[in-house]
């Protein structure tokens, strides 16, 4: 019964990675919703995208301090017009 699990497992991850990941991620999306509401899942996600940001930054070497400075006067002027 396991192997049976895993192999089915492999073949999906290997045939149809796009829809397995899209899948999981709408699941763990959705409990999470009805776990903490909408507003604190949003949050969250958006934690998650600044740390997925600022995390490619220093893997590229740049300057996060000035990059950051940088979009946030770029978005306050935006705004602003």
């Amino acid at each position: 019964m396991k192997e049976e699990l895993r192999e089915t497992a492999e073949a999906l991850w290997q045939q149809h990675r796009g829809k397995t990941v899209g899948t999981i991620l709408g699941i763990v999306l959705g409990i999470a919703i009805l776990c903490f509401g909408f507003w604190c899942t949003v949050f969250v996600l958006c934690c998650g995208l600044i740390g997925l940001f600022v995390g490619s930054q220093m893997d590229q070497g740049e300057d996060i301090l000035g990059t950051l400075s940088d979009r946030f006067f770029q978005l306050t002027n935006h705004f602003r017009n």
